[in-house]
């Protein structure tokens, strides 16, 4: 009988232990449940690039009287106007930066993509830009590591300057910016 009263007490109390943790295990919104997955990833920014691509000058084509063939108009002295060269605008200059961020997961499931955090920071170390860069990962397997390009066209980079890339845990409040969340729903 002893045996038979400890047993029903084991049975008994293994039930209520199992009814309270699938009670205390109540169902994970979808947007929880990416929050989850999105917290195992990783992005670090392994290198970048700045790029001052060459700038098209426009070249106007020679008066026919300064066509060097026919130069019987020309002055017998030699004598030439000069150009001045402080006259002549100043051509802008775009300066790209190139960003080479790498991504891992550590997670049985993974998502069809992330949203990367890119910040620029000046010498003081103060945040001079903030982007926000959605990247496939749907293709990248728990463990791996995946290097990605990114461009930053014209940030307003100056000597000093430097860049973090970063996967940030993201308020609820904040979501809506996060391209992961909005296919959760």
């Amino acid at each position: 009988m002893k045996r038979f009263l400890t047993s029903v007490l084991l049975v008994g109390g293994l039930g209520f232990s199992i009814g309270t943790g699938v009670i205390g295990c109540a169902a994970r919104s979808p947007e929880e449940r990416v929050a989850s997955i999105r917290a195992r990833y990783k992005a670090t920014l392994n290198s970048f690039i700045v790029q001052e691509p060459p700038v098209e000058v426009a070249v106007e084509p020679m008066p026919e009287s300064m066509d060097p063939v026919d130069n019987e108009d020309m002055p017998a002295d030699d004598s030439t106007e000069s150009l001045d060269i402080d006259a002549v605008p100043a051509a802008a200059v775009s300066t790209n930066v190139l960003l080479d961020i790498l991504l891992q997961h550590r997670s049985s499931e993974k998502l069809d993509g992330i949203t990367v955090d890119i910040s620029m920071i000046d010498a003081e170390q103060h945040e001079k830009g903030h982007w926000r860069v959605w990247f496939d990962t749907s293709t990248l397997e728990k463990a791996n590591i995946s290097s990605r390009i990114h461009i930053l066209e014209d940030p307003g980079y100056e000597e000093g300057d430097g860049f973090a890339a970063e996967v940030r845990p993201i308020p609820e409040a904040e979501r809506a910016d996060y391209r992961e969340f909005s296919s959760a729903q």
